[in-house]
């Protein structure tokens, strides 16, 4: 029994070589191709067949007769390809057809000697017919390498792919940024159903890694079958039965008490209370399947299941209010077992005849979990010991889909995709009375709330899917067609917030302006003084978009060496807002995915290829969540008394002004503007253009080497204005550009509002005869920029018992604009960052972006000591990210500049006071002072090792193959830091962020997982 798993395992291993010696190069289609060349006849009834070796499905087609041939579509796996004539054998070939990757295969033959293997044919080492950029893996490949469990580990593996902010984290492992883009502009598939969270764009859904197959990570140059992102692609498929029955047990254990402790930040230099607190988290799980794949019908119906179940812990320290101006104050325990987490999942391979199959996918992961929470003490580092509140947390979801393929012709293929996938995100706690308290003062004695807070209701997105794709060959030219249609329906209703409200105390330095939408303050006082805000968040409801995409590619072979693609793509993109009003509506030019690839010598050991491509980007779901779901978003200031200790309250709030009006900033009003007001006229969608140039050589049978650059540069970048034109809404527009909507019962002059401007008018809808076009000058703001440039160096080694790759990315992302999120502030409202608000917040934000990496080493591989004992290693060595200096203010006070809240790029340093006519001291905005700290100017973060290691041992025990293994995580115990406050400022201009320069986040401290598998 020992034999034959050892046996798959080699021929798993030889798939990464193929992979390898490829270039990690992906396509979309998975074809055998080649030619067949009769030295001592005509090519006239020559064949070429292939059969999966595992589930007898077979591929016949007829040799053209320029002796070429092509097997389209094949699902993957190993394949006995066979070249006939009539009934003789001339030739004989195994070959391996992995996810996305074309292998091409060529036969020299004699037409009448019958042989049993080949020895005239050649698998090309450098897949020619590719050029997209990335990387396929295993995952019996990646089961032999120290790589967590989870896709964003998958994606690092990849060139030109970083680690993005710890912001979005949270308790996870945080999300992946490709060649620049921001953490939100990716998208992910499961056996062809995207799985992308359509909400904000952060993650996506995933199964089991024993449920898994091959990843396939696209980091560029993808054909225009794919679309909807600006970012990466992670495609993937799943494990599916054939003709031998097969069993196996897997357990995977990672103990917390293996796990090293982490590392601690304070206030005031690492003087005072703790920022962010890593020592005493928790982070344990134990895992297991159980799966069972065969046939139920013998070379016909197949059949994978497979059950995970899972008992997970995690415990963490925890803040309220903005993370750029609070310390840690709660701990959190989190517990999921049992059938509250359980996953389940199968797929049903049908092969109705050699020319049609059908496929059935399924799986839930979802997952319940109970979260008791602690007050946490940021002067001693210790939890209470009374519960203040408790929350039951519903995540993952349920997916299917429905596949065809039906091999119409020789030369026509179409298949099918129809599915749906339910994600979770809701969260509601106990102790709904106790409002949410934050606390921002630098202060040893802060206010803390009598339960956790929050707001209440369901969350849960939906996403249903239909694609049909047609390939037709026609001589030298595969031409692909297709429609992909999806409709992306959310539900987020906060019925009532915790205490119906959410508390956060500040100071505001003497002579220090509080500003914001609807109010403006200025401590006239002489002395500091300490306020409070109360954010009322509420509303919601159930929103939709439409998507749709055609697309037709072209892959014209114009001679032996030289492959060319042109192709192109139009998407639509409708949102609609509660109750079923359009809100945005944009069809895309016809977007270009051009590109060639040339076999330099015409042997298939190297190549030279490009590709152009434009792409484009749909508008968040979070974005109609925020704009058209009816929420009411307000924040009023108080002064007040004193703070009641029981409930941290404040008492005797006081409106700061002594008016409420005066002292309430409304961020959105609840009523949902038509898609006139809301979307400028002359507004183009998301976009980004890319170019990339690449060079892939085979040295000889073990070691190929590669070099490609890289450029992405925004075409149009789509942002939510919120100044003095368009209030009292935002519009989307391209920033930088003149641009024409409706307005909603306000009117700006440019210097005063209109005498008919009232919101007693604002009813969401265009005001008849309003339509106007601003200037780019009156709007105010600069053309969005965000510019990658990089070059890859690459190195990968195979050998039976020695396989590496090495790969070093020298990149440089600049502009003043990231993308769908802001990682600066841990902003995550795709499409409605701060960014472009108003133009102040654009004044110094040109400069090295977020996500830039300069330099970025990458090795990872494995080593078969001998059949049975194998080692493994992933290290990643990186240079750090770029810092920035934020304030609360700016020097303008111009209203068409300046809307009075965000983060800027000045700090300010006192006023040079005069006097005004009654001799009083005053502070006139000319006169303030203030220093102008442009993006990236603030220095980097340290440079970060990281290297892995694993060990697995195969071994029998009673006839049952058996695989034991340890991984060992961050060997070294490195924990330099990751992230970092900038905010030199907290609240209002003045007042100096005590947090400022504390560590969010460092790397993970050293940590064990344990596997054992059982297959027979």
């Amino acid at each position: 029994m020992r034999n034959r798993y050892a046996k798959t395992f080699k021929r798993s291993i030889a798939a990464a070589a193929v992979s390898a010696v490829l270039g990690m190069s992906t396509a979309y289609a998975e074809d055998i191709k080649g030619n067949v060349v009769v030295t001592d006849g005509t090519i006239a009834g020559v064949t070429v067949k292939a059969v999966n070796k595992a589930t007898n499905t077979t591929r016949t087609v007829d040799v053209n007769a320029d002796g070429s041939y092509r097997l389209a579509k094949l699902p993957t796996g190993s394949y006995e390809v066979t070249v006939s004539k009539g009934d003789t054998v001339l030739a004989k070939e195994t070959i391996r057809v992995s996810l996305g990757n074309n292998t091409n295969a060529d036969f020299s033959v004699e037409s009448s000697v019958e042989v049993i293997s080949v020895t005239g044919s050649r698998v090309s080492m450098v897949d020619v017919s590719s050029m997209d950029s990335g990387l396929t893996i295993g995952e019996g490949d990646i089961d032999r390498m120290p790589v967590a469990r989870n896709l964003t580990s998958v994606a690092l593996l990849a060139p030109g792919v970083v680690l993005g902010d710890s912001k979005f984290s949270g308790a996870g492992v945080g999300f992946a940024s490709f060649g620049g883009s921001s953490v939100s502009e990716n998208s992910c598939y499961i056996n062809g159903l995207e799985v992308t969270n359509t909400r904000q764009g952060l993650g996506c859904g995933s199964v089991p890694f024993e449920f898994y197959n091959e990843f396939q990570v696209k980091t560029g140059g993808y054909s225009a079958k794919f679309g909807r992102a600006t970012g990466g692609v992670i495609n993937s498929n799943t494990k599916s039965g054939t003709n031998d029955w097969e069993f196996a047990a897997t357990a995977t254990f990672q103990p917390d008490s293996l796990r090293e402790e982490g590392s601690v930040s304070r206030q005031n230099g690492g003087t005072g209370r703790i920022f962010r607190d890593t020592r005493s988290d928790v982070d344990g799980s134990t895992e297991f399947t159980l799966s069972a794949a065969g046939p139920i019908i013998e070379d016909t119906l197949f059949i994978y299941a497979l059950v995970n179940p899972r008992d997970t812990e995690r415990s963490y320290t925890d803040f309220n209010g903005r993370d750029q101006e609070n310390g840690v104050s709660e701990f959190r325990e989190r517990n999921s077992d049992g059938s509250d987490n359980l996953f389940w999942g199968g797929k049903i391979d049908w092969d109705i005849n050699e020319d049609h199959r059908l496929s059935y996918f399924t799986y839930s992961n979802e997952n319940t979990a109970i979260e008791d929470i602690y007050r946490f003490d940021g002067q001693t580092g210790k939890r209470g010991h009374d519960l203040i509140d408790q929350s039951i947390r519903e995540r993952g979801g349920k997916a299917w889909s429905l596949s065809y393929t039906g091999y119409i012709t020789d030369e026509l293929v179409v298949s099918a995709m129809t599915g749906n996938i339910r994600t979770e995100y809701t969260t509601n706690i106990a102790n709904q009375e106790c409002a949410s308290v934050a606390d921002s003062r630098d202060t040893s004695n802060p206010a803390q709330g009598c339960g956790s807070g929050g707001r209440i209701g369901q969350n849960y997105d939906d996403n249903e899917q239909t694609r049909i794709d047609i390939e037709y060959q026609l001589g030298d030219h595969t031409i692909s067609a297709g429609y992909d249609y999806q409709k992306r329906s959310s539900t987020n209703r906060i019925d009532r917030m915790a205490g119906d409200h959410a508390w956060t105390y500040n100071t505001i330095a003497a002579d220090g302006n509080l500003t914001s939408s609807g109010i403006n303050y200025t401590n006239t006082t002489g002395a500091a003084h300490d306020y409070v805000a109360d954010r009322i968040f509420i509303g919601g409801g159930d929103f939709y978009s439409d998507l749709k995409a055609y697309y037709i590619e072209d892959n014209w072979q114009i001679t032996d060496n030289l492959l060319l693609s042109i192709g192109g793509r139009i998407d639509e993109f409708d949102s609609y807002a509660v109750g079923g009003g359009l809100l945005t509506s944009f069809k895309t030019d016809l977007a270009p995915r051009l590109g060639f690839s040339w076999d330099v010598n015409g042997d298939g050991e190297s190549k030279l290829y490009g590709t152009f491509g434009h792409y484009y980007l749909p508008v968040a779901n979070n974005t109609i969540y925020r704009v058209g779901s009816g929420i009411s978003d307000s924040t009023a200031y108080y002064t007040f008394d004193s703070i009641d200790p029981a409930t941290g309250n404040p008492v005797n709030p006081t409106p700061i002004t002594g008016n409420l009006g005066t002292s309430t900033s409304v961020s959105s009003p609840s009523i949902a503007p038509a898609n006139e007001v809301f979307q400028a006229k002359e507004a183009d969608p998301f976009s980004k253009q890319e170019f990339i140039l690449g060079y892939d050589r085979s040295i000889n049978d073990n070691l190929s080497v590669s070099i490609r650059g890289t450029y992405r540069t925004i075409l149009s970048a789509l942002d939510d204005y919120c100044g003095k034109y368009s209030y009292p809404h935002c519009v989307m527009l391209n920033p930088g550009e003149a641009s024409s909507w409706y307005k909603d019962g306000l009117y700006w002059t440019g210097s005063a509002w209109t005498e008919d401007s009232s919101w007693g008018n604002v009813d969401g809808q265009p005001d008849p005869g309003s339509l106007r076009k601003h200037t780019k000058e009156e709007i105010g703001l600069p053309e969005a920029k965000n510019d990658y440039l990089a070059w890859q160096l690459g190195a990968k080694y195979n050998q039976d018992n020695f396989r590496f790759d090495f790969t070093y990315t020298w990149s440089r992302s600049t502009g003043n604009f990231e993308g769908g999120v802001k990682s600066d502030i841990g902003q995550a409202d795709a499409g409605l960052t701060q960014d472009f608000d108003f133009a102040a917040l654009m004044d110094g934000a040109d400069g090295y972006q977020a996500n830039d990496r300069r330099h970025v080493f990458k090795f990872f591989g494995s080593y078969d000591y001998n059949d049975d004992l194998t080692f493994g290693i992933n290290a990643t060595l990186a240079s750090g990210k770029p810092l920035n200096i934020y304030g609360k203010g700016h020097p303008s006070d111009d209203p068409n500049l300046f809307g009075g809240w965000g983060d800027f790029f000045y700090t300010y340093h006192g006023c040079d006071l005069t006097f005004d006519a009654d001799g009083e001291e005053e502070c006139l905005n000319e006169n303030k002072n203030y220093t102008k700290h442009p993006r990236g100017t603030a220095g980097r973060t340290s440079w970060t090792f990281n290297i892995d290691l694993s060990a697995s041992y195969m071994f029998e025990v009673s006839g049952i193959d058996m695989r034991a293994s340890v991984d060992v995580f961050n060997v070294l115990n490195s924990q330099q830091i990751t992230s970092l406050n900038e905010h030199y400022e907290a609240g209002s201009e003045g007042s100096f962020n005590s947090w400022y320069g504390a560590a969010y986040s460092w790397q993970a401290p050293r940590y064990v997982r344990f596997g054992l598998e059982a297959r027979f």
